[in-house]
């Protein structure tokens, strides 16, 4: 038997955003991105084996079937949806000023990605992403809180505002209804102007 040649299909290891992601994008942060520097990559095998993704310099690092089956985020599912902006909000700090890399290894040096905790906004929840937004965190502007807990609030506003149907009975949907006065009381300042840098976190 004569060898087979071997077909090699080569899959891209890093895309540039799609329009739909763009414009979803715009419909929060208006143009205080350049979306055109914004690359999405295939992780390594630390996000593929934890499932996270990981947005250390305005690019973001996702899971490697997270990459592969999910060609442009503003088609996917109502979780995948909020997850992106959860990372764009990365961006968006690391576009502005922000050392995201090194607010990360900071909070993971003080137990932020390993600690779980009994979140009252989000359930079980790992510490560095824990709110109280109708309680403990009633009082504090966006400023406040530390750079993943920016991620999470923006998440709850970008599902209760922009995900109504998008299968509207998910459970992080009906948080995000339920706590959508206190999210938008904390994103005044920010909705008027993403482009305000004292709005940027300092954890």
């Amino acid at each position: 038997m004569k060898n087979q040649a071997a077909t090699i299909i080569k899959v891209g290891s890093k895309r540039l955003l799609t329009s739909g992601e763009i414009a979803m994008s715009r419909l929060i942060f208006k143009d205080a991105i350049d979306y055109s520097k914004v690359w999405i990559h295939l992780g390594g095998l630390i996000h593929t084996k934890t499932g996270n993704a990981m947005t250390p310099a305005g690019e973001i690092y996702l899971p490697k079937d997270d990459y592969l089956k999910t060609p442009d985020y503003s088609k996917a599912t109502g979780e995948n949806r909020h997850w992106f902006i959860h990372e764009m909000v990365h961006v968006w700090q690391y576009q502005m000023g922000t050392s995201t890399g090194w607010l990360g290894i900071k909070q993971l040096c003080k137990g932020g990605y390993t600690s779980e905790v009994n979140s009252v906004d989000s359930d079980n929840e790992l510490e560095a992403y824990d709110t109280d937004l109708g309680g403990r965190d009633l009082n504090k502007k966006f400023q406040d809180f530390n750079f993943e807990q920016q991620g999470r609030i923006i998440e709850f506003w970008f599902d209760a505002c922009y995900l109504q149907k998008v299968n509207p009975k998910r459970d992080h949907h009906q948080k995000s209804l339920q706590l959508l006065g206190y999210v938008e009381k904390i994103l005044r300042d920010f909705l008027l102007n993403p482009s305000n840098k004292n709005l940027l976190p300092k954890s």
